[in-house]
């Protein structure tokens, strides 16, 4: 099958949902073309060493993250689609331009258009105050539903809302979760070890950890708060953020533990490669998103470490089995609580982790997911 996967940036060294993708259908025996945008003026084309080729297209402008393809980057799509005819163009998402200008090539070829419409968490009331949500709308009931064969949703509670925000037909939505690489994200006792001595980790010591970017959305200051008091009454306790974002927020939240006195219980800890924050998981006990949902959640949970994470539709399915706690957004006495549980309980820290680590093993995995969407892809043909 030839498969062309669409994305506004592509970058492997994130390892996000189209990187995974591509390499686990390269895999199994498929052509996969990954098409994204560069800076060039011309198209650039690049074999990875997975098996599978980026194509990156010249644009002349970028307008609220979605770039606008130039001539010569239209003109060499329409030729691809000619010329390859793919059995399937996965979008990501499909209302962007790049996706639009390949779903028009559809009289070009038979191929098979499907993707998402959401590929994050988005503040649906921020959306539709500024009329981004009913721009998107429109664009989706005028053009793009009539057009496109499926829809992914990354759980059935998704699967609801864009039935609600867009009027998509229930049975055109496949329920299709995220995933991590078991192989890569996996226990390692020696890395435990080097990373803590490498940070004066006491072996003792019960590490809370964050890793993704440090933006306000993110709500990493509800997390300070509620670990400060824990932090004060035992010393062992201990919060380590991984990442990097906003300066200004970062000196925010610097400030705040200064002024609650955990600087020297919390460490700030620059952003590392996909390949090496699994050791950090490993170097932690607990893993905390307090606000905006992160691919990491599920990395982190194959590592075989609890979760906990703020209420939301988007991350259910990361704890569904019993793996963690969740609490609602914003409330800091109730993430405090959860945080307290799993620090004072290690029976069922651990017992959470191997849990954790049991759900990445038979279903967030993705050579499990890339079969899903295999299927998803044959029912089309």
């Amino acid at each position: 099958m030839k498969i062309v996967i669409t994305v506004e940036q592509f970058d492997p060294n994130k390892g996000y949902l189209e990187y995974y993708l591509a390499r686990e259908l390269t895999k199994l025996g498929h052509k996969v073309c990954v098409f994204t945008f560069g800076w060039s003026k011309s198209v650039l084309r690049k074999m990875l060493e997975e098996g599978f080729e980026v194509v990156s297209v010249p644009h002349v402008a970028v307008v609220n993250s979605y770039h606008m393809p130039s001539f010569s980057g239209v003109a060499y799509i329409t030729n691809f689609v000619k010329e390859e005819k793919p059995d399937i163009i996965h979008c990501q998402p499909l209302f962007s331009p790049l996706s639009l200008l390949f779903i028009s090539c559809s009289r070009l070829s038979r191929h098979r258009i499907v993707g998402s419409l959401i590929t994050g968490e988005p503040s649906i009331n921020s959306t539709i105050a500024n009329l981004k949500y009913d721009f998107i709308k429109t664009i989706i009931e005028r053009y793009v539903k009539n057009k496109v064969d499926s829809f992914f949703a990354i759980s059935d509670e998704w699967k609801e809302l864009l039935t609600q925000l867009f009027n998509i037909p229930n049975q055109k939505i496949v329920v299709i979760p995220l995933g991590a690489d078991p192989k890569l994200f996996e226990f390692d006792e020696k890395a435990r070890t080097k990373v803590r001595n490498m940070l004066g980790l006491p072996a003792e010591d019960i590490v809370a950890v964050y890793s993704g970017k440090i933006i306000q959305k993110k709500e990493l200051h509800v997390l300070v708060e509620a670990i400060a008091p824990l932090i004060r009454q035992n010393r062992n306790v201990k919060l380590l953020i991984v990442g990097k974002g906003e300066s200004i927020y970062t000196k925010y939240l610097k400030d705040l533990c200064l002024n609650l006195k955990i600087s020297n219980d919390v460490i700030f800890h620059p952003w590392v490669h996909r390949t090496r924050l699994g050791d950090i998981y490993s170097a932690s006990d607990i893993a905390v998103w307090p606000g905006g949902p992160s691919i990491s959640i599920v990395e982190a949970a194959s590592v075989g470490l609890p979760i906990i994470l703020k209420r939301s539709a988007t991350t259910k399915y990361t704890l569904q089995y019993h793996n963690g706690f969740t609490f609602k957004q914003g409330n800091i006495s109730e993430l405090r609580e959860c945080l307290r549980i799993l620090i004072y309980n290690e029976k069922m820290r651990k017992e959470m982790g191997r849990k954790s680590r049991l759900l990445v093993e038979q279903k967030l995995n993705w050579r499990a997911i890339a079969l899903q969407y295999l299927d998803a892809y044959a029912r089309l043909q």
